[in-house]
């Protein structure tokens, strides 16, 4: 599941004058200084602003006697700030990382934000990983950057939860994930067999039963397709464009090849390689089954997009679709980001591959792209881009909850204010995340 929204700061710059704007616009000074002073009421909020997971956010404004899409928004608000954190922390770890690997001077302790922080270390890397695939020492090795999985499920439970406390919940019934989710966005368990076309998802911790296009590592055997070679580490039973038991050459091979083979290439044990074609065997990333009567994935793979047998474990790799019932509008945005937030991703198989004549220094970028690649990688486009979407629609249900500041009381006036203020802050972190995290993986892409 890879989102690509644009994210708008609009509803995140409404909001910051919203909850002045209209406290005085209903009573003037007076309103506004109530509100202000009713913000400091709400330290379950801030124990859910230092927790450290979105579990924990959550449990710390779960005990809140709030009305319903109230509790919504400041639970979905609680829950951005700890996505914020968690993201800007992976993102920094992940691009200090490749500077370190990559022996980059240190520019990035002596900012005094944490969003800047992440900005100047991930521009560092991005920057010194270009310098080296674009330089000299990368002028003669030719590499190519694979990337496959990392999908994320959103919580199809959390979202049920949050929204039978909605208004206007009483008679709804929101139907379950399978209901809910597009038929393509579905990933099962399938006792049977993944159907022709769609994909049996493998990881790097998974291997995914594989005859069709792998856009990760084939164990196995790999058969060109679009293209007019494969990566080979193993047996070529056509030509070979590299090296032969280790000697240079560009035709036929006896012994094991390394580098191009323009036919089926059966990789030595222990030592797959990126396939472009279709492979047969097993792949620690996304197999887009081809074989007509399909396959089984395996018993740790899913499948997603069509399973012919029992189907167990169904998750969603997208947005649930609205309940077909009539409840609150702003709960119901409040209560799918809650959701999002929630989403459990995998980690991606990355893979920088290059040919026998890199450098040292490609060498060096080969084996830290695929170290600190994985987080960026979900960072930047599996659960940032969820987070970006989610952060969104959550900083809208803070200008309609600020729109309404009159309307609430007590407690709810409290945790309202302060939610929505916090929801400012936490948008723009996920956004610095996600742009500086796209901008160092990116990097690899370019050489």
């Amino acid at each position: 599941m890879m989102y690509r929204k644009t994210f708008s700061f609009v509803p995140g710059l409404l909001l910051a004058g919203a909850v002045g704007a209209v406290a005085v616009g209903n009573g003037g000074c007076s309103a506004l200084s109530n509100a202000a002073a009713a913000a400091g009421g709400c330290d379950e909020f801030k124990t859910a602003g230092a927790s450290a997971t979105v579990s924990g956010a959550a449990s710390a404004v779960a005990g809140l006697s709030l009305d319903g899409n109230t509790q919504a928004f400041v639970s979905a608000a609680a829950q951005l700030q700890a996505v914020a954190t968690n993201m800007e922390a992976t993102v920094l770890a992940a691009c200090i990382g490749i500077d370190t690997d990559l022996m980059v001077t240190d520019t990035w302790s002596a900012k005094t934000s944490n969003d800047d922080k992440v900005t100047e270390a991930c521009t560092q890397a991005a920057t010194a990983i270009s310098a080296v695939l674009n330089g000299d020492a990368g002028a003669s090795a030719a590499c190519g950057l694979s990337i496959s999985g990392g999908q994320c499920t959103v919580s199809a439970s959390a979202q049920a939860n949050c929204e039978a406390n909605c208004s206007g919940a009483a008679s709804c019934k929101p139907g379950d994930v399978t209901a809910r989710c597009s038929p393509g966005e579905l990933s099962v368990q399938c006792s049977g067999t993944c159907n022709a076309m769609a994909t049996c998802e493998g990881s790097a911790t998974v291997q995914a039963q594989c005859t069709g296009t792998c856009s990760a590592d084939c164990t196995g055997s790999c058969t060109p397709g679009t293209l007019p070679s494969v990566d080979c580490s193993g047996t070529c039973a056509g030509n070979c464009s590299g090296t032969c038991d280790g000697m240079n050459t560009t035709g036929s091979c006896a012994g094991t090849c390394k580098g191009k083979c323009d036919a089926k290439c059966t990789y030595t044990a222990g030592t797959p390689a990126h396939c472009n074609g279709t492979c047969s065997g097993t792949c620690n990333g996304n197999c887009t089954i081809t074989a007509s009567g399909g396959v089984s994935c395996g018993a740790m793979a899913s499948c997603k997009g069509g399973c012919t047998g029992t189907a167990t474990a169904p998750q969603c790799e997208a947005k649930l679709t609205p309940p077909s019932c009539n409840i609150d509008a702003n709960c119901e945005g409040s209560c799918q980001s809650s959701a999002e937030f929630q989403a459990t991703c995998s980690p991606p198989t990355v893979t920088l591959q290059c040919d026998a004549s890199a450098s040292a220094s490609v060498t060096a970028v080969v084996n830290t792209v695929q170290k600190n690649f994985p987080a960026l990688i979900v960072a930047a486009k599996a659960q940032g881009q969820l987070a970006l979407d989610a952060a969104s629609a959550t900083a809208q249900a803070g200008v309609n909850v600020a729109a309404n500041l009159t309307s609430l009381s007590g407690k709810a006036l409290a945790c309202a204010t302060v939610a929505a203020q916090a929801t400012v802050s936490a948008s723009v972190s996920v956004k610095v995340s996600v742009m500086a995290s796209a901008s160092a993986s990116g990097s690899a892409s370019s050489g």
